[in-house]
């Protein structure tokens, strides 16, 4: 393949020949989303979405592809060789002529498979699977205790109450003021409403609720899961852990973003401590045509104490038109962290159709510059969600995108180990919790600690995997590995080699397992 030549001069200039390349063919990743009907509502435009996890224990990262009224939702498992099968027919879960949106991996029983939520808007009924093990899943939204307002948009799944068990927090946005967004995992038996007993009362300051991604992070470094919600119209919102299942509303007016949408959390600046990106909308030519602002995005740096400040400008960040899901994540392996989103909206002005995504690549001084051109990712159908995932197992992230309107993309990152070494790692933990959601891992190696949280969140309507990767730059050694589980359990690894996948067993951290490729 021959690099265009705003490809080949950026890799001139930094030394380092790395692009993505559209792979969707190659891995038969055949999907499109659409709706039959001529006319289309807001919430149908906002919604979609494709979600990133191992349903079936294979230890390869599979994706379940939202697809609209038009055609089936797709359940594409990765065979291990760089292509993928939808099986959503014989597992049961191929939804189809529904306004499907924000699927969502997590095991909600504690027995080692992931489960399946999918939201939906229009009306459209909401489905909780249950993962029976054996490559099939079972409808349980029956006996699930959930209920729903017309528009559920995003899920995402945390401990917020320290029991153990997975709960979960939906969005609702454009729905009428009273819907529940909080759900307490009682034991893996269903759900109950807990707004109103965890101090969310607030949450929906008008009759409209606004809410659109959520996320479950350790904001103060407490060992309690707070959260993080975008919400439109000048409404997102910061909530930290009291502890005893209750939150406390810590927004303040730096949190300024004017319609936020997408959510990336992660601790771009290496301080040790979570930060906060918020996808909105860049109106740069000053006029609104409609009910939305123009300030663009906002990128939120944590002091360590779950307060903020206004980074956005110093970062370069603001400008990304109509965004929506947005990432966090080491394309080139150097070490820092990047940020991806994608945008558009058909509604409106037409300075927001087929606009581009953004991929800032970070810089010095924690400044990003935005080389989606120059790297060849050249997504502008009109994205919604996005998932940063290793799909080829070939050491670099690549990235599928869950446009609305239109076909889905993989986009494979070719040469993206030229910059750097690097090392994935998998925690494992104990039920009712095996998949370790809301543990923490500190990778240290040529003299910088990064920090990954494992998640089960929300990019916006999407969702990476739990695995988490780390760039190590010109470092080939890890000097060593620490993680924390969330009930406060430690193991600490010391020096091994990069460039391989790492298990953590809290009751076997040090087996050797893998034919020596992972402890």
């Amino acid at each position: 393949m021959v690099l265009p030549l705003c490809a080949q001069r950026q890799a001139a200039a930094d030394g380092a020949v790395w692009w993505f390349v559209d792979a969707t063919d190659d891995a038969g990743l055949h999907s499109a989303h659409g709706y039959t009907a001529a006319a289309v509502t807001d919430p149908q435009k906002a919604a979609g979405g494709v979600a990133a996890g191992d349903f079936d224990g294979d230890g390869d990262t599979d994706l379940y592809v939202v697809a609209g009224t038009a055609g089936a939702n797709a359940l594409f498992r990765n065979e291990g060789d760089g292509t993928f099968s939808d099986v959503a027919g014989p597992a049961g879960v191929a939804l189809s002529g529904v306004s499907g949106s924000g699927p969502l991996f997590f095991d909600y029983d504690g027995d080692g498979w992931l489960d399946l939520f999918v939201g939906a808007v229009n009306g459209d009924p909401p489905v909780l699977f249950h993962n029976r093990g054996d490559g099939t899943f079972q409808d349980v939204t029956a006996s699930s205790g959930l209920s729903f307002p017309p528009q559920t948009l995003s899920a995402t799944a945390g401990d917020y109450d320290g029991d153990g068990w997975l709960d979960l927090f939906l969005s609702h946005w454009d729905s009428p003021a009273g819907g529940c967004h909080l759900w307490h995992n009682d034991g893996g038996q269903g759900f109950s409403c807990t707004d109103a007993a965890a101090g969310l009362a607030g949450l929906v300051r008008d009759v409209t609720d606004r809410t659109f991604t959520a996320n479950f992070v350790d904001l103060n470094d407490d060992g309690r899961s707070d959260l993080v919600v975008t919400e439109d119209f000048g409404q997102s919102t910061v909530w930290l852990n009291l502890g005893g299942g209750r939150f406390r509303n810590a927004t303040n007016a730096v949190i300024s973003d004017q319609n936020g949408m997408g959510s990336a959390v992660g601790d771009y600046d290496g301080d040790g401590d979570f930060d906060w990106f918020v996808s909105s909308i860049r109106d740069a030519d000053g006029v609104m045509e409609g009910n939305w602002g123009s300030s663009g995005n906002r990128l939120y740096r944590n002091r360590g104490d779950g307060t903020f400040d206004d980074v956005t400008d110093a970062a370069g960040v603001r400008d990304g038109d109509w965004g929506w899901g947005a990432s966090f994540a080491d394309f080139d392996n150097d070490g820092l962290l990047d940020l991806v989103h994608v945008n558009g909206w058909p509604q409106g002005s037409p300075q927001f159709r087929g606009t581009h995504a953004r991929l800032f690549m970070a810089g010095p001084a924690g400044r990003f510059q935005d080389q989606a051109a120059a790297r060849g990712f050249d997504e502008h159908v009109g994205g919604r969600g996005v998932v940063c995932f290793d799909y080829d197992g070939d050491g670099d992230l690549d990235l599928f995108v869950a446009n609305n309107g239109g076909p889905h993309h993989l986009w494979r990152n070719e040469g993206g180990r030229a910059a750097g070494h690097y090392l994935d790692v998998r925690v494992l933990g104990r039920a009712p919790n095996p998949f370790a959601i809301g543990a923490k891992i500190f990778v240290s190696a040529g003299g910088r600690q990064q920090v990954r949280d494992v998640h089960a969140g929300s990019n916006y309507v999407s969702q990476n995997p739990r695995d988490a990767h780390f760039g190590l730059g010109a470092a080939s050694r890890v000097d060593g590995v620490r993680v924390v589980w969330p009930d406060g359990r430690q193991v600490t690894l010391g020096a091994l080699d990069a460039d391989r996948t790492l298990i953590v067993d809290p009751d076997q951290p040090s087996r050797a397992a893998g034919g020596g490729c992972s402890l």
